[in-house]
């Protein structure tokens, strides 16, 4: 392990001298600002020092891989005089990830200041719908985006009436959700194909249910439901005893030829639902899968059902999987098991996806409504809920 201070009239100079000595790989442990020795230092700008480790193994290691040179594996001792040297080795592996580490936190830390610096350049009344956002689980990012539009269209004197601030808040807040768009069923020769798609658990079952109940019974629609679930044993009887009490009818396919075929049955039906198999985001065999039966029967909307009790990074992750096979738009599930409702807001500002429905619990076919956005806007504020 080396470790090796530089001096510098700037930061990019003193950072060069170090990769130029010790390779790419080098970790810079820690940088400031130094005054020069002597009475020049009184007139002169500050010099920049920064402290750099290299581990020579690894950069031999890594500058043979970067020529894609073979790189050989460490010989396995063959005497108990090599354990000594593995062993400080490997101490000395173990530091360079704390140091790594280290470096993460101080990098989160430098994003936290700077967030801190932002938040002090708004008015006190746009700090606190700020705050509110964060609070209700709003990525600081976004909150502080829709905070300096906020700030933007109010007054910069100190004489802001409280009721009027609270309502350019709750009217931009409302702009970033805004895209509702349920299932609209318009005179057409053929069926609407809706696919329901998503990870295991989240209710995609259930809200086939109320959605198919609430056609039936209140839209007098003719809705035919298919199956593709055949990973689940209970699946498919699951949603067989919604069919029997909706008296409509229901198949499972296990190929594309069978789901063409159940397509084609249906086709002068009103609409027809596709119940997917809950897909690990992870599991590309089954995502695979999903794609092919998606790309046969191309469907008019493929939605992707979410539940709200997942967290943010983790739903834009999902996001991100299923967006091979197409998305048309988003339901939030579980909305009456959240304690804060901000992840919605996150996933809608980064996928860009119309919200079509929200689920509020487990009975059919009460619990699914369309989203009004004053009323999600209310949420992600922590002034409203379904709790």
């Amino acid at each position: 392990m080396k470790i090796k201070r530089y001096v510098a009239n700037d930061y990019r100079t003193a950072l060069s001298q170090a990769k130029n000595e010790l390779g790419q790989d080098a970790i810079i442990l820690h940088s400031r600002q130094i005054k020069r020795n002597g009475i020049l230092g009184w007139f002169t700008s500050p010099q920049i020092e920064i402290t750099v480790a290299m581990d020579d193994t690894i950069q031999v290691h890594t500058d043979r891989m970067r020529k894609n040179e073979s790189v050989p594996w460490p010989a396995v001792p063959q005497t108990s005089r090599q354990l000594p040297s593995m062993v400080n080795s490997g101490r000395e592996v173990d530091l360079i990830e704390e140091i790594k580490h280290m470096n993460q936190l101080m990098e989160e830390m430098k994003h936290k200041i700077l967030e801190v610096e932002n938040v002090k350049g708004l008015s006190k009344t746009v700090q606190g719908f700020y705050q509110a956002l964060t609070q209700n689980r709003v990525k600081p990012e976004i909150a502080m985006h829709i905070a300096s539009s906020i700030q933007n269209r109010l007054p910069q004197d100190y004489g802001v009436d409280m009721q009027w601030a609270n309502e350019v808040c709750l009217h931009t807040v409302r702009e970033y959700v805004k895209d509702i768009r349920p299932i609209y069923l318009n005179p057409s020769p053929r069926a609407r194909l809706v696919f329901m798609i998503g990870p295991t658990g989240v209710g995609k079952t259930t809200t086939i249910a109320k959605l198919a109940a609430n056609m039936t019974f209140l839209d007098s629609k003719k809705v035919a439901l298919i199956t593709i679930d055949t990973y689940r044993v209970a699946a498919a009887d699951q949603l067989r005893t919604f069919a029997d009490i909706m008296d409509i009818p229901l198949s499972v396919v296990f190929s594309d030829a069978e789901m063409k075929e159940a397509i084609d049955k249906y086709r002068e039906f009103d609409i027809i639902f596709v119940d997917t198999a809950g897909c690990s985001p992870f599991n590309q065999e089954q995502l695979v899968d999903l794609e092919r039966f998606v790309k046969a029967a191309q469907p008019d909307d493929t939605i992707l059902v979410l539940s709200v009790t997942t967290d943010s990074d983790e739903l834009l992750n999902i996001c991100h999987h299923f967006a091979s096979v197409g998305v048309d738009k988003l339901i939030f599930t579980k909305l009456d098991e959240a304690t804060s409702y901000g992840q919605m807001l996150n996933v809608v500002y980064e996928v860009r996806k119309p919200i079509a429905y929200v689920t509020t619990g487990q009975n059919v076919p009460d619990d699914i409504e369309i989203p009004d956005s004053t009323c999600l806007a209310r949420m992600f504020l922590g002034e409203g809920g379904f709790r």
